[in-house]
């Protein structure tokens, strides 16, 4: 286990008995986020420096530092063949560097505020981030182009996570407002994305949340929901 901390450092530890590892140390500031690698071999760690560290996981010697970000980095995370890592920042910006060399390979722009999560699709072949402006966005990693926007929540996205099964490609989404939301992604010319479920609440709020196509969902809750401020797509 991976562990990072106020105190600047990461420390690693054994999952089986608990006992304490390398500490790795050198970053200036709180360390926010921390990944392994897909094979285990390296550790990247993002801190409120604007910097991100790839460890040596044997041995915790520092390989790189990659630096570029004007703002805290609050998430790391490894494509899955392990051969890129996307870090999301105060700065607004997500970007993506080569995990061998240390280069930087995009810079995505478009958000408004801090990007609180990043996560690589299973196929390694779109990221999705989420921002304390309440919005998630999808991007191509081979272009670094934006396809698609997810907007309208009453809270930051603090976590995004993806799935894949054989029925289709899921994102899941976690939220300030206290929700939980698996969304339908539909990969194409254009990407598409359907709302399938969302976690109980004491109150519905679903403002400006898009139900059109939205599966199994009857006339009577289509009612509420738009009630509450959902849009199903019509235009009057």
């Amino acid at each position: 286990i991976a562990s990072g901390s106020m105190d600047k450092t990461v420390r690693l530890w054994d999952a089986r008995i608990g006992a304490p590892g390398h500490t790795l140390e050198g970053h200036t500031d709180a360390v926010f986020s921390v990944a392994y690698s897909p094979n285990g071999e390296q550790i990247a760690s993002g801190s409120m420096d604007k910097t991100v560290w790839l460890w040596d996981a044997r041995i915790g010697a520092l390989r790189h530092t990659l630096q570029g970000h004007e703002g805290s980095v609050l998430s790391v995370a490894y494509s899955p063949n392990g051969e890129q890592i996307a870090s999301g920042s105060g700065d607004h910006t997500v970007r993506l560097w080569d995990s061998v060399s240390g280069a930087l390979r995009h810079t995505l722009q478009g958000h408004e505020d801090s990007v609180m999560s990043v996560a690589y699709s299973p196929n390694g072949e779109q990221i999705a981030s989420g921002s304390f402006n309440k919005a998630v966005r999808l991007w191509e990693v081979a272009s670094g182009q934006c396809r698609s926007v997810i907007q309208g929540f009453l809270g930051t996205v603090s976590s995004v996570a993806w799935k894949a099964t054989p029925e289709g490609l899921y994102l899941l989404t976690g939220h300030g407002d206290k929700l939980v939301r698996q969304w339908e992604i539909e990969e194409g010319d254009e990407v598409r994305v359907r709302l399938i479920w969302m976690s109980p609440h004491a109150e519905l709020n679903v403002n400006e949340t898009l139900i059109e196509g939205v599966v199994g969902l009857s006339e009577m809750n289509r009612a509420l929901m738009k009630q509450r401020g959902a849009d199903d797509g019509f235009i009057i």
